[in-house]
């Protein structure tokens, strides 16, 4: 499995901000309220982030552990791809949340009207979107295989 580009994961927060943008002028324009995100979606946001870097601990404890002599039990290999996969659909719902709330923070800036609250809970919510992405990356390169020496030994003398 490839890991997760960052580029890729720019390119779905700024297309899900364009359409966040455009969303809540809309919104706004109808005579909506602003969209706010409510704290316990930041709470839980982190939550998540930390839930990952939780569950990858077992992973990283065996990788530190192969470099010691006797060798440690092994990480069951399911428990590991499970954790890879949490953690790749958490970066990619990391960034669209990461997209809305620069599109939200975005209107609310251009308007001649804005609330400081809702635009210090949107900033937030910038803030736990990055803390869920960076550590979803931070656990997919956790559950990363390490190189194969022996690999490249074979690939160099065929």
């Amino acid at each position: 499995m490839k890991s997760t580009k960052i580029s890729t994961l720019a390119l779905v927060a700024s297309l899900t901000s364009v359409v966040s943008f455009f969303a809540v002028r809309l919104l706004v324009a109808n005579g909506n309220p602003l969209p706010v995100s409510p704290v316990n979606l930041l709470i839980t946001l982190v939550a998540i982030a930390l839930v990952v870097l939780a569950l990858s601990l077992p992973i990283w404890n065996y990788k530190n552990a192969l470099k010691k002599k006797p060798a440690p039990k092994r990480v069951d290999p399911f428990y590991a791809v499970r954790v890879l996969l949490l953690s790749k659909a958490s970066s990619i719902s990391g960034s669209i949340f990461l997209g809305w709330h620069i599109g939200a923070v975005t209107s609310q800036l251009i308007s001649p009207v804005t609330a400081g609250s809702a635009l210090i809970q949107n900033g937030a919510g910038v803030v736990a979107s990055l803390v869920l992405i960076s550590s979803s990356v931070a656990t997919e390169h956790i559950c990363r295989l390490p190189d194969d020496s022996d690999s490249s030994d074979q690939a160099v003398s065929t």
